[in-house]
């Protein structure tokens, strides 16, 4: 499971294993839709979850220097 935690408030936010990338993004937008100041931690419990954080985190740091705040 990835367990990403919304730092503004508070909530947890799970994602199984099987889950599309998409289905994780869209869960993730419709946080931010109700808490606009949401940032993420995140974790990986499984294997599979901990590969899968380790490729968020690398694209995160590949568009670092493409995303600009509107």
């Amino acid at each position: 499971m990835l367990i990403f935690h919304c730092s503004d408030c508070n909530e947890t936010i799970n994602s199984a294993d099987d889950e599309s990338v998409k289905q994780v993004f869209d869960r993730l937008d419709e946080h931010i839709a109700k808490c606009p100041r949401a940032t993420f931690t995140f974790e990986g419990t499984t294997d599979v979850a901990r590969q899968r954080a380790d490729n968020l985190r690398s694209v995160i740091k590949r568009l670092a220097g493409k995303l600009r705040p509107h």
